[in-house]
């Protein structure tokens, strides 16, 4: 198995319905972990984590975990996009998707809840542009959490008016 395959025909070109959600509570052993030391001496600690999973049903050696904050709490206050200003809920929250082969991490996507949490879509660049792959894994995010029709990642990235490009780093994942 390489990655182009696995990029191209077992994540870009899958709807949810490939994909086995697991609905289970207890840790996924994927965790952002802290370290360091400060005024009252040396910390290590589990910072965040990834609060949903899914496994490929083709390929039960891909699976999937989204939801790890990219930022810090403090951080995410301090984030600003012009973009998401008209929505009412202006708040854009980034998060992981990570792709993990045989629990090695594969690929990361970077994506984000915006308009109070009713949408997801990747973060446009300042060329207000996201890749057609950023695109398919926006969707397979949002059905396998149940979306709604009204609120999918493609109405949102038309509202915005971002354009969609080819990948070029996954060789055209998801690119027509």
């Amino acid at each position: 198995m390489d990655l182009f395959k696995i990029q191209h025909e077992l994540i870009a070109d899958r709807t949810s319905d490939a994909w086995y959600r697991l609905r289970t509570n207890g840790p996924s052993f994927h965790y952002r972990w802290d370290f360091g030391s400060g005024t009252s001496g040396a910390y290590s600690n589990i910072s965040d984590e990834h609060h949903s999973h899914a496994v490929c049903r083709e390929q039960v050696s891909l699976t999937m975990s989204w939801g790890m904050n990219v930022y810090t709490r403090e951080e995410r206050n301090d984030l600003h996009f012009d973009w998401a200003k008209d929505f009412v809920n202006p708040v854009v929250r980034p998060f992981w998707v990570d792709f993990f082969w045989n629990n090695a991490l594969i690929d990361r996507v970077e994506l984000c809840r915006v308009d109070g949490g009713h949408g997801t879509i990747p973060i446009p660049d300042v060329r207000h542009e996201v890749s057609d792959f950023e695109v398919s894994v926006a969707y397979l995010v949002h059905d396998l959490e149940d979306g709604q029709n009204h609120d999918h990642p493609g109405r949102y990235l038309e509202t915005l008016e971002v354009k969609r490009v080819r990948d070029a780093d996954r060789w055209g994942a998801a690119s027509q």
